[in-house]
């Protein structure tokens, strides 16, 4: 309770022992100024008058914490029916009840609106499950399936003819089913790389892209090049920019048909940029409004760190992707400060 509030209680105690002493002065005819000349009665009148008017104001203090308790039990009755969206038990029609009313509102609609959302997103989960089996069936079979299928229409048509085939012919026939089969072998392996996505887990960004276009160039003929510069970041933003870079190298392994692959990574005291160059295929911007699923979950990643892309395309000059994102002094100093204790 505030210091003004325990000075109104006092005041309110005089003025009501004031009132009262003089109604019983009054009552019998007692005359104040007379008495006073009675030390012992003047001073027997100072204490009652003090002892009334510290009992009244201890009283009136009681009866006021008693009322506020109640009233702040009240109030967490009905905070707690409204964390469980239970009808709230208002009597009077003050503003803190009004002001209660209106929380109770918002926060049946704010439940509304995350339950809306997340089935929503589980919806939307559902959809992209479908739709990747789709995409992963069509991909092995206009990749895998079709080169397998010549393959094994050329061994046949090799062993229904064996005896009436030269040797120089068969050589040419073999060694196209094996030129057939390794390309199946590597589009199965580019497929694998995209189905299996690597974890940060304990690493470093810097380590985490080592070790994903490692894999890159042993598992396809994408020529890869990568420079860093990158020391200590925060964790959250780790992982958003490695997922950013796994998006980009799947696009690139499932739509580009690149054969060199650009990474680059660069920190300042305050940003980070990565640029991702590919001479793929590429695609027309202009005629793509919406967005891939893969960059499309690019651009919400940035967009959670405040950060800018940039995204440059055009059909047969490959892909550009370059990302801005700022870095906050405190959080680098707090990250490596948790390193050095760790160490």
């Amino acid at each position: 309770m505030k210091k003004q509030y325990y000075l109104l209680l006092l005041f309110y105690a005089l003025l009501t022992v004031s009132a009262i002493v003089f109604v019983t002065l009054d009552s019998l005819k007692i005359d104040l100024l007379h008495s006073f000349k009675n030390i012992w009665l003047a001073e027997r009148f100072v204490f009652s008058v003090f002892f009334i008017t510290v009992s009244l104001t201890v009283l009136l203090l009681l009866f006021w914490v008693i009322l506020d308790d109640l009233s702040k039990r009240q109030i967490n009755r009905n905070l707690r029916r409204i964390l469980t969206n239970t009808p709230l038990k208002l009597e009077e029609d003050t503003e803190l009840n009004t002001n209660l009313k209106r929380l109770s509102k918002k926060m049946a609609q704010l439940t509304t609106s995350l339950q809306n959302t997340e089935n929503t997103g589980l919806l939307n989960g559902e959809e992209f499950v479908k739709k990747e089996r789709g995409r992963i069936a069509r991909d092995l079979h206009d990749t895998v399936s079709q080169d397998l299928f010549a393959a094994t229409m050329i061994l046949s048509g090799l062993i229904q003819n064996a005896h009436h085939i030269d040797s120089e012919k068969m050589i040419q026939q073999l060694q196209v089913v094996e030129d057939t089969l390794e390309k199946a072998q590597n589009d199965l392996r580019i497929l694998l790389l995209h189905l299996r996505p690597i974890e940060l887990e304990n690493r470093t960004l810097s380590e985490g892209f080592d070790l994903i276009l490692k894999e890159l160039t042993d598992k396809s003929n994408i020529q890869v090049v990568y420079e860093n510069n990158v020391t200590t970041l925060p964790k959250k933003v780790e992982d958003n920019v490695f997922r950013i870079g796994q998006e980009f190298i799947s696009n690139t392994l499932k739509h580009a048909k690149a054969t060199r692959l650009e990474v680059y990574l660069h920190q300042t005291d305050n940003s980070l940029q990565l640029k991702m160059v590919d001479n793929g295929v590429g695609f027309d911007i202009d005629e793509h409004h919406e967005l891939s699923y893969g960059l499309k979950n690019i651009r919400d990643r940035v967009d959670d760190l405040a950060g800018t892309i940039q995204l440059l395309s055009q059909a047969g000059k490959g892909t550009s992707l370059d990302i801005r994102l700022p870095l906050i002094a405190e959080d680098v100093e707090e990250t490596q400060e948790s390193e050095n204790d760790d160490d």
